[in-house]
């Protein structure tokens, strides 16, 4: 780690090796599409050459309160256990977080069927468990005589020709449109709502047809960059960041705003709107606050970010290699964002590692304490038996045959007492022991997304997860006195 980290707000000086060129030469370059185009996959391309010449809108003003600096004592101790939240490559793959780019085997996964929109990975996901069982079962359990079909792929090659491969789900959905006033589908007339999801199911899945490099425009995952001497960048120590997500048509999850601190100063380095690069079915503003309206105004102003290349490089101005991401369930931003940064502090990760440690101390104690409450049972069940068999014998009346064994068997037999499993009640999304909100309220306690239907504001839950850690980060520093 640079030594600069050590002081707040002072940048991270990387060594000046190598070419800007050679590094980026991987990136994209294809121009973005307006909220309109609904016939292209394209993003915008990346900057080249040895300067990073990147024009950054002028951020959307936070009204609420700002961030400030973050007091810490001098000496190595905060920065020491602030990198002990770092998490391990075993532990963020374990938990969702992309660590290598994806090969073409996973490129080829993320085809979707263009009227279920479901994916080759999650069409196939049990396949080769299913064709196994099979095999190996010629003949299927009663009542069944033979095994149905497997549902089939036809997939769409450039050269006008289709390959057909086997699946395990079928094709449902709705061949009409969906009205938004009415919250109706013509079709059939069915509310969204309502308990039948879909009402035609096909054994057949016609699979979209793709460029040949749509896939790798719209999935691939790429490092964060090296910095080099005479780029426009300035990369952080550590920034905290929070993305919200929409809907696209196609159903993948799109980016569309990105929220950026510096951690330390408190420093509001981004905070946009990002243009989706595909054309969107809802922007989930109940949960990620923006609006079609607020959307279509940035980017007729030029305030948006352009598509998920414009937010890396957005968010690579204020980042190396070695700057630490902060955040709450960072794995689903950097997804957003299709970046890999293995330099993570999650506070999802590091409080869900305190809960598992409580749960396991619980588990141990509750199986130590059923077993002394087995044992104290069956001493319970002898000293009832060893009574009932001096009553028995004291009454007489030929019952007598009756031994200290049959009675503790007839003592032991009794019904127990069982109460009846609560139902667990669902909690709503984003309010769980886990949420940001819930931690917040927690241990600083503060409230945030109070907001209701209006959404979340993706700067607000930046300065949230910052403030968190910041606080877990002074309870290890005070565990360790």
């Amino acid at each position: 780690m640079v030594s600069s980290i050590l002081s707040p707000g002072v940048q991270l000086m990387l060594p000046a090796t190598g070419d800007t060129h050679s590094v980026l030469t991987d990136l994209l370059s294809q121009p973005s599409p307006r909220l309109c185009q609904t016939t292209s996959f394209n993003t915008m391309s990346f900057s080249n050459g040895s300067q990073c010449t990147l024009y950054l809108p002028v951020p959307i003003p936070y009204k609420g309160p700002l961030p400030l600096p973050i007091p810490y004592p001098p000496g190595d101790a905060y920065i020491s256990e602030f990198e002990g939240l770092l998490e391990p490559a075993e532990v963020m793959e374990k938990n969702g977080y992309v660590l290598q780019r994806l090969t073409s085997i996973d490129l080829e996964g993320k085809r979707r069927c263009s009227r279920c929109n479901q994916t080759i990975q999650q069409l196939t996901k049990t396949l080769q468990k299913t064709l196994r069982f099979r095999a190996e079962n010629p003949i299927p359990p009663p009542p069944l005589k033979t095994y149905d079909p497997l549902p089939t792929m036809f997939i769409p090659h450039q050269d006008g020709c289709y390959e057909s491969k086997p699946c395990t789900s079928p094709c449902m959905f709705h061949p009409g449109s969906y009205d938004k006033a009415s919250k109706r589908y013509d079709c059939c007339d069915s509310n969204v709502s309502d308990s039948v999801k879909y009402c035609v199911t096909a054994q057949i899945h016609e699979l979209r047809k793709y460029d040949p490099s749509d896939l790798d425009r719209m999935y691939q995952f790429h490092f964060t960059p090296p910095v080099y001497p005479g780029q426009n960048r300035t990369p952080r120590a550590a920034v905290a960041i929070d993305c919200e997500m929409g809907t696209a048509r196609t159903g993948d999850a799109e980016l569309i705003r990105l929220s950026a601190i510096d951690y330390f100063t408190g420093e509001v380095l981004v905070n946009n709107l990002v243009e989706p690069d595909l054309p969107m079915l809802h922007l989930n503003t109940r949960f990620s606050g923006v609006t079609f309206r607020q959307l279509n105004r940035d980017v007729r102003s030029g305030r948006c970010l352009k598509g998920k290349a414009g937010a890396k490089e957005a968010l690579w101005k204020f980042i190396g290699p070695e700057s630490i991401i902060v955040g709450h369930a960072v794995n689903n931003d950097l997804r957003a964002l299709r970046l890999i940064h293995p330099r993570v502090v999650d506070s999802f990760l590091v409080e869900n590692k305190i809960v598992r440690a409580k749960r396991a101390i619980e588990a141990a104690t509750a199986v130590a304490e059923a077993e002394r409450e087995a044992t104290n049972k069956a001493e319970l069940q002898l000293l009832e038996a060893a009574v009932t068999l001096g009553e028995v014998g004291a009454e007489g009346g030929g019952i007598s045959h009756l031994t200290l064994n049959d009675v503790v068997v007839q003592v032991a037999t009794k019904a127990p007492q069982v109460e009846p499993k609560k139902k667990k009640q669902k909690k709503p999304k984003g309010s769980g022991d886990l949420a940001l909100k819930t931690l917040l309220k927690r241990y600083l306690g503060r409230d945030i997304q109070m907001k209701g239907n209006l959404g979340h504001d993706s700067m607000e839950d930046a300065i949230a997860a910052r403030d968190l850690v910041h606080w877990m980060v002074k309870r290890r520093l005070d565990e360790a006195v």
